[in-house]
Order: structure tokens, then sequence, then C-alpha cells
């Protein structure tokens, strides 16, 4: 199930990911699920979208429209476009209200993705989920 902007629904990838079983099995999950983010042009990957802290490449856009968030990302990084899906899945058509009363640490835990997130790569979630939260 997507949405309008051709996302899969939180409640899928929340689902899919749950389900896996092994680290590969996980692995493999975030691998397809890169495969479903938009890429930017390199007109949009500009130092002001670009997110400081994280181990790869990370960018950002975020618009809103009558009070609700959307987003654009995209990373050089392969698995890390699989965790931007993972995380914009949360995000995406609320409110900044919304996103900021959230406990993204916490869903992010759900989502099984504790073995691919090095205490590097964890900063640069961190770094994102602090980004996505901000005015």
């Amino acid at each position: 199930m997507t949405d309008s902007l051709g996302q899969q629904k939180p409640v899928n990838i929340k689902a899919q990911l749950q389900a896996c079983r092994s680290k590969e099995e996980t692995f493999k999950a975030l691998v397809t699920l890169s495969k479903t983010l938009p890429r930017l042009s390199a007109e949009e990957k500009i130092e002001d979208n670009k997110i400081k802290g994280c181990e790869s490449a990370v960018w950002l856009i975020t618009t809103e429209t009558n009070g609700v968030r959307h987003f654009k990302a995209d990373s050089d990084a392969k698995l890390m476009r699989g965790v931007l899906v993972a995380i914009l899945s949360l995000v995406e058509g609320k409110t900044l209200t919304d996103i900021q009363q959230m406990d993204l640490k916490t869903e992010l835990a759900e989502l099984n993705l504790a073995s691919y997130l090095t205490s590097s790569r964890s900063n640069g979630v961190l770094a994102i989920c602090s980004q996505l939260q901000r005015t």
C-alpha cells in the first residue's frame, strides 16, 4: 500500500522490517526499500539540504502545505536510503507539532534496525530525527 507520493505506509514498513529474522533479511529489506526512494536532483543536493553528522552523505528537503509536512531525501549509501524510507514513513504527511511530539528513537527501535546502526550511523540517524523535528 502506498500513499499519494508513492511512499509505503508506515504500518507496512514496520511489519516488513519486524518480520525479518536475521541480519541478512533485514539488509535485503532495507535494500529493497532503498529502491522506492526517489533520487534527488543535483540541484537539490546542496550544502543547505545536507544533514551534518551523518557517516554517509544525506540530504533532506522539507516542504509544508496547509500545515502538513512532506519530505524528500537521498543518500549516497544504499543502506542509508533504506533507513531513510523507514524514518520518513513515520513522519510523512504529519504536522510539525505531531512530529515534535513523536518519540522517534522509540519508533525506530521498533523497526529492528539496531544491528545496522553503528555508533557513527546512530549519530547520523539522530541528526536526521533532530532535523525532522525542527521548525
